[in-house]
Order: C-alpha cells, then structure tokens, then sequence
C-alpha cells in the first residue's frame, strides 16, 4: 500500500513539462507497463499517419488498445497525445486506478487533431470540467459520445464544459445510457442552447421527462435555423406535456428522423405534432413510436396531422403494440386514399410508403395497396382511377364545353405519363385500355349533359367553315379577273386581290 501511495505521490508532479524534458533520450519500455503500450507511444512519438484511432481499456482487441497499467503509462500517454498530428478518433473505456491522470487531461487538452471523442467509463473523481479547454480549443472535434451512468454533479460538469466552450465544430452528440435524473439532463440540454450546428443528437435510454423536454424544447426553439437532422429519444420518460414543449422547438429544425419509441405519449401528445407536421418547414420522413400504446385516437392524431404533409415517408411501429382497431385503421386509410370526392381523392397523402412494420405483415391489405400505389409515379391518378370507376362531369358543366379539351387533355397526358413508366405486359395493356374507356365515358356525359350546346357548336363550326371557303372563293374570282387584263371596280379591291394573289402564292 505504502509503495503505490508513493508511487501516486511522484507521478502528481509530473506534468507536460516533465515529460517534454526527458522526451529525447527516455526508452518507452521501461516506463510503460507492456511491449503493446511502448509500441503505440512510439507510434505517436514518430506521428505515424497509420494510428488514426486510440482505444484506452483495460483489455487488448488490438494494435489501437493502450492498456491501462500500473506505471506512469497514463502520463505518458496524454503527453504523447498533446503532440499527435494525426490521431483523429480517441475511446475511453477505462482509466484504470487513475494513477497520473491529469497528465492524460492535460494531454488531451493540448490535442487538436481528434474530431471524434468517445467517453464509456464513469468519471469517477475527476471532474468533467476538466475537460473545458479541450472542447474550446479543438476546431476539429465533431463527434461527441458519453455512455455511461452519472450523477447530477457529474450532469452539471459536463453542462459546464460544453456551455463554457461553446465548441462550434461538434455536429453529433450521443449521451446514452445515462440513466441521468429530468434535473441532470435539463442541465445538460440548457447548456446546448448554443449548438445550433448540431446535425444528430442521440439521447436514447436516460430518464428524460417534463423538465428535459422543456428544456431542450427551448434550446431547439432558441436554435432559430438550425442544422438538426436525427433526433433519438428512445425509452425516455416522455410523456404528452413534454412532447408538446418539444413540438414547438422542433419547428426551428431540419428533422428527417425522429425516434420517440418506449415513451409514455398518448393520442393527446401526438396530436401536439400537428402544428410541426404542418409547418412549411416541416422535412420529417421518418417517425419511430415502437413500444407506444396510442391507440385509435393516436392514429386519429397522426392522420388528421399528416394531411397535406408533403415529407412524411415511414411510420414505423408495432401494430400489436400501439392498441390500434378497425377504427384506426380506417382513419389510415381515409388518410391514405379519401374516397368521398375525386378532389378529396387528389388531395389525400401521397408521400407515406410504410405504416407499421418494416414488412407490413400485420398492416390491412387496403392499406398496404395505397402504400405500392405511393410508391408507383402518379400516385394520386392512380388511386383516382381505382377509388372513382365513374368520373362525375356535371360539376364541369358551368364552363360549359370550353373545359372539354382540358378533360380530353388530361387523359392524353396521364396515359402519356404512364407509358414511360415500366409495369407488367399484362398490367400495362388492362391500364392503357381502362383509360381509352375513361376518356370515351368523360366525353360521353359531356355530350349528354349539353346536348343542344354540343349540336350548336357542330353546326356553329359548319357555318364558320362554309365563310371560310366563301371568303376564298372570292379571293380567287378577283385574282382570275386581274389575270384576264380586267379592271376591278374600285382602287380598294386592287389591294384586296394583291393581298389575296401572294397569299395563293405562298399557298
């Protein structure tokens, strides 16, 4: 006991001055405690480019494993650290006992190449402050991982360090497996009130309730435009009031992915998502709520939510899990495809390509069609075609047959759309043929609905035509009387056969 106490005693002196003055002539095996650990500070001593990554434990996986040791290995190490060019990836499993391990701080302090830190192991004594000029000095420093269980002292020192640094070049932070209190991680979530580059946050498995929320919500809402792209709360404590105080940060976002399974929200919170869903701003294509039990009225939520959403692609969940019956799904369906009116039809969503599982084995069969029409082009012609086998015309009757053409065109360019898609033989022949008859019924009720304007227009057209051929007529008895050394009657009529001669002419 007496030795390692001494031992402990003549390594605190030891720091970045220590190790630069006996650099040059010490010999690495005799001051670490394995042949591994000597040739990875030689490799960091001679900047060899190979040693990218650095793993600290108490076990070997391989070359990159320094292991923790008896000796001043630690001390060593974090100086060698300080002067890496070229090490851009640092795990910390353990620290051993923690012999000498300010010198390890102090080295990673003096760092500026890692761009990616990774924290697995309780901090124990030291104190995360520590650790402030590291993320204030390091430009490079992207990634940020801590998983590891902590109190609310250990909470506000890592708040501390990443408030006081205000480290703009960190674009992903994981702290998972926490299991921190609402307070710990309301401080944590406060201090990255300044983290508007932030592209993914992953906060799965802590105890984030009420206070976390309402924090991070106003963080994400203090952001104005922000960079966040993945969102992670899984198995949290979130329910309906701190869903609400996130939705109305996250409007400040550039949400694609959000995970919200294994939380305590009902159809009540969902339905906070409206605004968000709604929102120009609103890029969201992935939702997760496995292990949610939110029933009809969260699928009632979600529905009413998602109408007109333009981003949404992937619903993930468990059918079996969420509570949902016939009622639900109906409203998915209505969602998917509302059937009332063809414009209703139009206006459904068209973007959503999975509701459920990733197979969608336990999704209703209507459902699943409407999910392959949404991926096939033209989804909303599609699913017109199959929901209205009898296209009402007499809501067009008012422009009377001046919208004729643009019906005639629209079933022209639908089948001219479809044709360059690939689909089966057999389908393509059974959709070319459905439209022919479409369009033969669409001009059908047109000619029945107006039969007497459809009579006038044919013989309107006949007169137009018949003073057309008059006009011309004309045009060539007078050129023949020119021809013939004629004179015409008056000084006018020499110019209308002028003009008539050049244009048979160019006829």
């Amino acid at each position: 006991m007496d030795v390692a106490i001494d031992r402990q005693r003549a390594m605190e002196g030891r720091d970045f001055d220590y190790y630069e003055a006996r650099t040059q002539y010490v010999v690495l095996e005799d001051i670490t405690s394995c042949n591994g650990n000597a040739e990875i500070l030689q490799r960091l001593r001679d900047q060899d480019t190979s040693l990218n990554r650095l793993s600290i434990a108490n076990y070997c996986m391989d070359n990159y494993y320094f292991i923790v040791g008896e000796d001043d290995d630690l001390g060593w190490l974090g100086y060698f650290i300080g002067k890496s060019k070229y090490l851009v990836q640092l795990r910390i499993y353990s620290w051993g006992e923690g012999q000498n391990i300010e010198a390890l701080i102090d080295g990673i302090n003096r760092n500026r190449s890692i761009g990616s830190l990774h924290i697995r192991t309780d901090l124990g004594d030291v104190n995360f402050r520590n650790l402030t000029p590291f993320f204030r000095n390091n430009h490079r420093l992207a990634q940020l991982e801590l998983n590891f269980e902590v109190g609310l002292e250990c909470a506000q020192s890592i708040a501390h360090a990443l408030g006081e640094s205000q480290c703009q070049s960190l674009k992903y932070i994981t702290i998972e497996g926490f299991n921190l209190s609402d307070e710990g991680f309301a401080v944590i979530a406060t201090a990255l009130r300044t983290y508007r580059q932030l592209e993914d946050l992953h906060l799965k498995n802590n105890n984030i309730g009420l206070m976390g929320c309402i924090a991070l919500g106003d963080s994400m809402q203090g952001w104005g435009a922000s960079n966040l792209a993945f969102l992670d709360l899984d198995n949290n404590a979130i329910d309906d009031q701190g869903l609400e105080a996130l939705a109305a940060g996250m409007t400040n976002t550039t949400l694609t992915t959000l995970h919200l399974s294994g939380n305590l929200v009902s159809g009540a919170g969902l339905r906070s998502l409206s605004t968000y869903f709604q929102s120009e701003r609103c890029c969201l294509e992935t939702l997760s709520l496995y292990g949610v039990n939110f029933g009809d009225e969260g699928v009632v939520a979600l529905a009413d939510g998602l109408m007109g959403n333009k981003s949404l692609t992937s619903l993930r969940f468990k059918p079996y899990e969420s509570g949902i019956t016939d009622v639900g799904w109906a409203a998915f369906s209505r969602l998917l495809c509302d059937t009332s009116y063809v414009n209703s039809t139009y206006h459904s969503n068209h973007n959503i390509k999975r509701i459920g599982e990733p197979m969608m084995h336990t999704t209703p069969h209507d459902i699943k069609q409407y999910l392959v029409l949404n991926v096939r082009p033209h989804a909303a012609i599609h699913k017109i075609l199959k929901s209205h086998p009898d296209l009402d015309m007499e809501p067009f009757f008012q422009w009377k047959l001046k919208l004729l053409p643009v019906v005639i065109n629209w079933f022209r360019s639908v089948s001219s759309g479809m044709m360059h898609v690939y689909y089966p033989q057999e389908f393509s022949n059974s959709l070319r043929q459905n439209l022919q008859s479409r369009e033969l019924s669409a001009l059908y009720k047109f000619v029945r609905g107006m039969p007497a304007l459809t009579v006038i227009s044919y013989w309107q057209q006949q007169v137009i035509n018949i003073q057309a051929r008059r006009r011309r007529l004309d045009v060539e008895e007078e050129t023949a009387w020119v021809r013939l050394g004629g004179r015409p009657r008056d000084e006018g009529n020499v110019e209308f056969i002028q003009i008539g001669a050049k244009r048979m002419r160019q006829e």
